[in-house]
Order: C-alpha cells, then sequence, then structure tokens
C-alpha cells in the first residue's frame, strides 16, 4: 500500500469517528486505534466499507472494553 492510500484510509475513519488515535511513521507503519461506543443500525454498505479497511490492514484486534469496542489497526506502506 502506498502512504496516499493509508492517508485517505485514516481520512475517512476521522470523518464517521471522532475517537480515532493515530501514531504514524515509525518504520514506514502507522498504528490506529479507534474507540467505538456503540455499533446500531450498520448498513450493508458500512460493513463492506469496514471489511475493506481491515483487509487493508496488514494487523487488527477488536476487543471489548467496558461499553466499547475497541479495534485496533495496523498498515504499512512501501
Amino acid at each position: 500500500m502506498k502512504r496516499a492510500t493509508f492517508i485517505r484510509i485514516l481520512t475517512g475513519i476521522k470523518l464517521v469517528s471522532n475517537n480515532v488515535s493515530s501514531v504514524e511513521n515509525f518504520k514506514n507503519k502507522a498504528l490506529v486505534i479507534i474507540r467505538i461506543p456503540e455499533i446500531f443500525g450498520e448498513s450493508p454498505k458500512q460493513i463492506r466499507s469496514f471489511q475493506k479497511v481491515l483487509s487493508r490492514a496488514t494487523y487488527y484486534n477488536i476487543k471489548p472494553e467496558g461499553n466499547e469496542l475497541i479495534v485496533t489497526l495496523e498498515f504499512e506502506w512501501t
């Protein structure tokens, strides 16, 4: 993946969630952590978009924490 693709993905994530932390540029990698308080009324289009983001990640982890989901994504570019 190119870094420009990562920037587009990160911009899209930040448009739908304001609970996003990202750390970039450690050996051409970035770590993105998203805190999701609740999921409701997900449309098929949103699910497909989320699947595309997960497919671009070199690593992902989804775990519950309290009443939230913590999604950790790692991206790597050349």
